[in-house]
């Protein structure tokens, strides 16, 4: 947590921030530091599965708030839980959207692109948590396995190595990122 205390970030000032519980605020930079991320009020919503909400910062000298949201939880799973797309100017987290009465897969990737105030899903099913991103050049990733034991156990057709096209992905204003899960079931 001592990356955090560079920042100077003021939690307090976050959206329905709550003074860390039985779990730690979690705080990563993207690998060029242009980007400063906090998850907060981190909770257990299923036995063993984690999500959080986040606050992402932009300069760490003099730390903007650019994205915060207070309905719009992402999955939390310690140093897994961001992707950074560095030339496409993306990060990358999950989304817990399970929905029985839609036939979505139930888990997307959500990628932000905060220079352009958008972002979009990647479609998926519970088994994103087993993989991560890796841009392969700009505007394009390959799902790479993070869990691949986890994935071996499973028994069912792995998407390792897929490429996702960032330019054929739906794009959503970030002014809706508050409703990211009813813009997911649009």
């Amino acid at each position: 947590m001592n990356e955090i205390l560079s920042w100077n970030i003021n939690k307090e000032k976050l959206i329905d921030y709550k003074s860390e519980g039985w779990t730690e605020d979690y705080f990563v930079s993207s690998p060029n530091n242009e980007f400063g991320i906090i998850v907060y009020n981190i909770d257990e919503w299923r036995m063993g599965a984690y999500a959080g909400l986040i606050g992402i910062y932009s300069n760490s000298d003099n730390p903007k708030l650019e994205l915060n949201s207070s309905r719009t939880w992402i999955y939390f799973q310690n140093d897994k839980t961001f992707d950074f797309l560095e030339k496409s100017g993306c990060i990358v987290c999950r989304k817990p959207a399970h929905n029985p009465n839609n036939p979505k897969g139930g888990f997307p990737f959500v990628i932000i692109n905060l220079k352009n105030r958008k972002f979009a899903f990647f479609d998926f099913d519970p088994t994103s948590i087993y993989y991560g991103l890796k841009e392969t050049e700009k505007n394009k990733a390959k799902l790479i396995e993070v869990h691949p034991r986890d994935l071996e156990y499973l028994n069912r057709e792995k998407r390792t190595n897929e490429i996702i096209d960032l330019e054929k992905l739906k794009w959503l204003d970030l002014i809706d990122f508050d409703r990211a899960l009813e813009k997911y079931y649009e």
